[in-house]
């Protein structure tokens, strides 16, 4: 009788120890926090890649004019003027890179700097007065410029161009027009600007390229 009295004892302290667990176990689960799953969008299709734009190859010259002829009678600053003016209105073609190769370039000089080069297409400039022949001077007696071109192609220094422009440089004083005298000539910077821009256009027709209408 004893036995069985310590048996019911002991199974009702089993009992009440698994009561006193069960709220425990039940607050450790409750305080837990909540586990996030993240999911990573899928991308579908091949990415696009832009293309850039290829470049056109710039087209490149060797500008210079032969300014030190010992038989002009064209003052040397009209040689610069024209050489700076053609090389800004080359410029303007977006395709064209320019370098000056000063105002001391003859022709002999044009075809060794031709033959030298394997890229760059040499052009020459060079100035006639009508003024110091009087065969050709106009019958009113004005002054007239001309401004020969040739264009040397790279390495062979073969001609890819040449031609010649014309404009009249006099320029209208105070009593009217001013004729030039030999020793200290008077030229319309205007007409000096427009020769050399038209030299420049002539020089670009040879590569099929037009400078920008309004540079000027």
């Amino acid at each position: 009788m004893k036995l069985k009295n310590f048996q019911i004892l002991l199974l009702f302290g089993i009992g009440l120890a698994a009561l006193s667990a069960t709220p425990a176990q039940s607050g450790r689960r409750s305080g837990a926090s909540p586990t996030t799953t993240t999911t990573t969008p899928s991308v579908s299709g091949p990415k696009t890649i832009e293309k850039k734009p290829v470049a056109q190859p710039k087209i490149q010259l060797l500008v210079g004019i032969n300014g030190r002829n010992p038989t002009t009678t064209v003052p040397f600053y009209i040689f610069d003027t024209v050489l700076d003016n053609c090389i800004r209105r080359l410029g303007e073609a977006e395709i064209v890179f320019v370098t000056s190769a000063g105002n001391q370039m003859n022709r002999a000089a044009a075809i060794k700097a031709a033959k030298s080069e394997t890229v760059r297409y040499v052009v020459l400039l060079d100035i006639v007065s009508d003024y110091a022949d009087p065969d050709h001077q106009a019958k009113n007696g004005l002054n007239d410029l001309d401004i020969d071109y040739v264009v040397f192609e790279p390495e062979i220094a073969k001609i890819k161009k040449s031609g010649q422009t014309h404009q009249r440089i006099y320029q209208t004083g105070r009593g009217g027009v001013s004729l030039p005298t030999r020793n200290s000539p008077i030229y319309s910077e205007y007409a000096l600007k427009q020769a050399a821009r038209e030299a420049a256009d002539r020089i670009l027709e040879a590569f099929d390229i037009k400078a920008r209408e309004d540079g000027w």
